[in-house]
């Protein structure tokens, strides 16, 4: 490996005799397995020599990132020039820590220290049970995680316990618990985390019961919010914004227009792989994680053009099955939070006055497009991929055809009808008038005296 990386005969010579010149070559020979590129492994050998040289590892013992953070500083200040930028030298030590904890980590010699997460136990057994018994997608079950981690930390620094836990705690955490003030979807995501847990909780005996119960979600309307995404002329924008060749492009083209013409969710078209694409019968095949099943559409012209010119042009050569890779070393499947801010940023750049701008936003223009196409709520609905009609109405709020409609409606003659009926049936009189005393007069009490 120092073979591939070094021309210079004494500088291989001198790779060759510096300290542990097996382990470090072995380290190489890992990376490069995984697929790091040349320049990747060309800084790695001389940040390894550095790094073994630096270090006392003749000392079985191992080794604390204090100690590798202290041995970039002595190093830095050893190679360090007068014209040296602060970046820069803040920069090579960054790398040295990195590299080194990752060599050391693969040797068994790094000491890490890991942070004691409060309740453990508990919190794993009720991720165990949301994957295993109610058949969660891992999204959700992070996000659950990630809830329940706050409220965990936040008890442990009260030395509170699961089991003794009360109506007025949970009250007090979401009042005086949190850095700032959440936003009332926020409380009603972490409500109902919590009430998932504690009715979990409750059936395992491990705390008071009840508890569950007592935990009151924030009022929310139904359908409160539109769903604001861009027009359909702001889509065709988004497309045109990004029809060159650069590689790049390529890929975000061919993603926006799964997004924006099948109505797909990002964490959707990340989980697409070279399978779900049947050239042959013009399909391609999605798995919704959240129905926990797989849907087919028909591979139109363009989206198929699409992702054709990605394979034969942008896609690296790759073991991974995924349609959708980095495009540098080493090649993996793109983390849909990456993927989602690459187009949420091209959407920004549109100078679109929106509440959102992720991906999520070309979702929504495509349900609205095909409402303002005649499509129905239920033709739409199987379309994004609806368990139910209730989750597609909220689009019937900016169907605007047929709310022109409705407005246009003479209804005049029914109000009046209206009122008159009203005024039969409870007649109203102003105060001071003398009819309405006379109507009074009239009224029979009967044995009322």
């Amino acid at each position: 490996m120092f073979d591939q990386l070094v021309k210079s005969t004494l500088t291989l010579e001198r790779y060759w005799n510096g300290p542990f010149a097996q382990e470090r070559k072995q380290y190489l020979c890992h990376l490069h397995q995984r697929g790091h590129g040349e320049g990747v492994l060309k800084a790695t050998n001389i940040f390894l020599l550095a790094i073994a040289a630096q270090l006392d590892l003749q000392d079985l013992k191992p080794v604390t990132i204090a100690e590798l953070t202290a041995a970039a500083e002595v190093w830095s200040r050893r190679r360090t020039r007068p014209s040296t930028s602060p970046k820069s030298i803040r920069g090579a030590k960054t790398q040295f820590v990195s590299i080194g904890s990752d060599w050391l980590r693969t040797l068994g010699r790094l000491q890490e220290t890991h942070q004691l997460v409060p309740f453990a136990a508990e919190l794993d057994a009720f991720l165990r049970y949301l994957r295993e018994e109610r058949g969660f997608a891992e999204t959700t079950v992070i996000y659950r995680r990630r809830s329940l981690r706050l409220f965990f930390q936040w008890l442990s620094e009260r030395h509170g316990s699961i089991a003794a836990v009360s109506p007025r705690e949970i009250t007090q955490y979401f009042s005086l618990g949190r850095p700032r003030p959440w936003k009332r979807a926020t409380v009603k995501f972490h409500v109902h985390t919590l009430r998932s847990f504690f009715r979990y909780a409750e059936s395992q005996k491990s705390c008071s019961a009840g508890i569950a119960a007592t935990i009151d979600s924030p009022r929310m309307y139904s359908y409160e919010r539109l769903p604001q995404g861009p027009t359909w002329s702001d889509v065709q924008r988004l497309i045109a914004s990004v029809s060159g060749d650069h590689p790049t492009q390529i890929r975000n083209r061919t993603v926006i227009l799964l997004l924006a013409l099948y109505g797909f969710r990002i964490g959707e078209v990340c989980l697409l792989t070279l399978d779900d694409i049947d050239w042959d019968a013009e399909r391609i095949r999605l798995r919704r994680p959240k129905q926990r099943k797989v849907q087919e559409y028909p591979l139109t012209l363009e989206v198929g053009a699409a992702i054709l010119r990605y394979l034969k042009e942008v896609r690296p050569r790759s073991c991974c099955r995924e349609l959708f890779l980095t495009l540098k070393k080493p090649y993996r499947p793109i983390p849909m939070g990456s993927l989602g801010s690459r187009i949420g940023t091209l959407v920004r750049q549109l100078g679109l006055q929106l509440p959102h701008h992720g991906p999520h936003v070309l979702r929504h223009a495509c349900a609205t497009h095909l409402l303002a196409e005649g499509f129905s709520l239920k033709e739409i609905g199987d379309h994004l991929g609806h368990r139910s009609a209730q989750a597609t109405q909220i689009y019937a709020k900016v169907d605007l055809p047929s709310l022109r409609q409705v407005a246009e409606l003479d209804i005049s003659d029914l109000i009046q009808h209206a009122e008159q009926c009203q005024r039969e049936a409870t007649p109203i009189f102003p105060k001071g008038s003398l009819r309405a005393l006379r109507e009074v007069a009239r009224l029979n009490l009967g044995g009322v005296q």
